[in-house]
């Protein structure tokens, strides 16, 4: 069916020829492939150069030299030797992991469906150019920025983006923006910018590449300076007091010279570096790439965690959590789209009166529903449930399935669907109408409290109304996505669908949230008895937020988060300290450079925690930057000095302790390397 046949509402009727070849050609010639270069790759001599510029390794660079110049060969051999093993080990580590990133990369290489001389191609998403004509269905990942032209039922994720975790509705003439993703519908929209001069470009800019000096090499290079500066003054007064007693200069200053080297822990970078890349690799066992062997020690170094929520804090998928109905309240425990949990009332097994209450909520909710569940692909522990369509709808359905509600194929089948009125932004409600078996039709409906909850579309009594109401801003209150269904029978099928919006029956309430991971207030707690303080910064809702921070107690235990400052609030300067803040909401990717910047300017060595595009700018900026391996988008990757294989919080609890076991190591060889050092120095004669 084509685009212009199918659906039904808001149809998608024009037909929209799009550019020819020859001219889509000469576009992307013009503007170029529709491609961020994140970070140019680094050619080899690049990344030598770098390790050889480390202060420590010049010390030893020249202690090659001094011992060439007096004849001690076999000294020369052996530091020049520290010195490629050093050079060799780090590079390697880089190009280890930059492999394994660009691995993850090549997973999610994009395609997009365009229109070219009326016919509809299958090209890659780098091909695309402004003024194509692109054709979205559920599932795409949107190639470019666009202007939506033509939309039925429309919903698109941009929680990569943005960081807000629920679909957003999109009509005609709304923006799309590259990197997000079609939840649900389908539309036709007109690519207004590509590349570079896309958001996600724009974003990209924010970018550089240059780096701040981890803790470490801090430390290391002073220590090369202080070292350097002693050796001198030492072999100075050694070689000036040699002189004033007579004794000949040639073999004063070989003496000065042996001096010198004698006083060079030559094998401190070779120890630095072999400790950094083991404990990488310690690591990589428990699913922490390091990109950089600099940020192991940095990590143990962190005093600051800021985190993202969708996806780090939070499961990053849409669950019912209660459904409430005129009578009863329950709570449906169980995690993702897996059709497994406990169904509760007040703590306790919800009985059978009760269930049959929620069944008929939930029954509504998997009718009036565009979704479908995936099961999992193979009998592997990693492999899971997926929704297909909106998520929330797929919640829906595992919903449905948690509490006993018929078989959804024999659903389907037994009420077959015989006319819809789909959601839109206007409305913000979805009506389906089935046929029953015992003739007659079943109109179910379902949508935001304020759309549903009226006297116009429902029968209840102003009582059941004013409770419904009640309880549905205190699930709004505490953060959740509420919904309100409602259902009613007709004898005649209403056309069109929407004039059975009106007589229905109150069902109830369903309240979802995108649940924190189960393990995510003890890793908060963790790193608070660790001395790192866990600060939240995203993109989605304040009441969101402030709901998410107080169940993962971020704050602390029997604190709640009262105080959320928002991305406007940062922007207008109406937030005199933003280290004073622990929860950050509705922020866009330069108002995390500015949280960032605020702590490290108070001298703390910050981590921040992200998988979208919104946060690969802070990530580059802070001390050190952990993407999201398997959900996090290219930009966070590339930008990130640590990539999750796992995507686990937890995770980065155990590289930071990896970390401050790296750096006691260090410390302890230093002490070990010095005092030997000054063993060697030979007395003055």
């Amino acid at each position: 069916m084509s685009p212009a046949e199918g659906g039904t509402g808001a149809g998608l009727r024009r037909r929209m020829p799009g550019l020819t070849q020859d001219e889509a050609a000469r576009r992307l010639a013009g503007v170029g492939r529709n491609e961020v270069a994140f970070r140019k790759t680094r050619p080899p001599y690049s990344r030598v150069l770098a390790q050889l510029r480390d202060p420590l390794m010049m010390v030893l660079i020249a202690a090659v030299a001094l011992t060439l110049a007096i004849g001690d060969h076999a000294d020369s051999v052996v530091i020049g030797l520290v010195i490629v093993v050093n050079t060799t080990v780090g590079v390697a580590q880089e190009i280890r992991a930059d492999n394994a990133v660009a691995a993850l990369s090549a997973l999610s290489a994009p395609h997009a469906r365009v229109r070219r001389e009326d016919a509809d191609r299958d090209v890659p998403a780098a091909t695309v150019v402004p003024g194509d004509v692109l054709l979205l269905a559920e599932g795409d990942i949107i190639a470019a920025d666009a202007a939506i032209d033509e939309s039925a039922a429309l919903l698109v994720d941009e929680s990569m983006l943005t960081g807000e975790s629920v679909p957003v509705d999109k009509d005609a003439n709304a923006s799309l923006h590259a990197g997000t993703v079609v939840a649900r519908g389908r539309g036709v929209a007109t690519v207004t910018a590509t590349g570079k001069a896309a958001a996600l470009g724009r974003i990209a800019a924010l970018l550089d590449d240059r780096r701040r000096p981890t803790p470490l090499q801090l430390r290391l290079a002073s220590l090369g300076r202080v070292l350097a500066a002693v050796t001198l003054i030492l072999c100075a007064l050694v070689l000036a007091q040699g002189l004033v007693r007579g004794l000949p200069a040639g073999t004063m200053a070989v003496t000065a010279i042996s001096l010198a080297v004698a006083a060079v822990p030559e094998s401190l970078p070779a120890v630095v570096t072999l400790a950094l890349a083991l404990g990488a690799r310690r690591m990589a066992a428990r699913h922490a790439l390091v990109r950089r062997l600099p940020a192991v020690e940095t990590l143990g170094s962190v005093s600051v965690l800021a985190t993202d929520k969708t996806g780090t804090l939070t499961e990053g998928r849409m669950v019912v959590q209660q459904v409430w109905t005129p009578r009863t309240t329950v709570e449906l425990q169980g995690v993702g789209y897996e059709p497994e949990g406990d169904v509760l009332t007040e703590g306790r097994p919800a009985g059978p009166a009760e269930r049959r209450e929620v069944q008929e909520v939930l029954t509504a909710t998997a009718l009036c529903n565009d979704a479908a569940l995936r099961p999992p692909p193979s009998a592997s522990p990693d492999s899971r449930w997926e929704a297909v369509g909106d998520p929330m709808e797929g919640a829906l359905l595992t919903a449905a399935i948690k509490v006993g509600c018929p078989d959804l194929t024999e659903l389907a089948s037994t009420h077959p669907r015989i006319a819809e009125a789909p959601f839109d932004s206007l409305r913000r409600r979805m009506t389906t109408v089935h046929a029953l078996p015992s003739g007659g039709v079943l109109v179910c409906l379902k949508g935001a409290p304020e759309a549903v909850l009226a006297a116009t579309v429902l029968t209840d009594s102003p009582e059941t109304l004013r409770l419904a109401r009640a309880e549905a801003a205190r699930f709004a209150a505490g953060g959740y996505r509420v919904l309100a269904v409602a259902s009613g029978l007709r004898q005649e099928t209403p056309r069109p669908a929407a004039a059975g919006e009106s007589g229905l029956r109150l069902l109830g309430l369903v309240a979802l949230s995108d649940p924190p991971k189960p393990h995510a207030a003890a890793t908060l707690a963790s790193c608070r008895a660790a001395g790192i303080t866990p600060i939240l910064v995203t993109g989605d809702h304040p009441a969101t937020a402030s709901a998410v921070a107080d169940r993962v107690e971020l704050l602390g235990p029997n604190t709640t988060a009262d105080h959320v400052v928002t991305g406007k609030d940062v922007a207008g300067g109406r937030v005199p300290d933003l280290t004073a803040v622990r929860v950050f909401a509705r922020t866009d990717p330069q108002q995390k450079l500015d949280i960032v910047a605020a702590w490290r300017a108070r001298g703390a060595i910050t981590a921040m925690t992200g998988d979208g595009v919104n946060d690969g700018p802070a990530l580059h900026q802070a001390d050190i930057g952990i993407a999201m391996g398997g959900r996090g988008t290219e930009v966070a990757r590339q930008a990130a000095d640590l990539v999750l294989t796992d995507d686990e919080l937890s995770t980065v609890v155990a590289a930071i302790e990896e970390g401050r076991r790296v750096f006691d190591n260090i410390r302890r060889f230093l002490v070990y390397g010095m005092a030997g050092g000054a063993a060697e120095t030979p007395a003055p004669p």
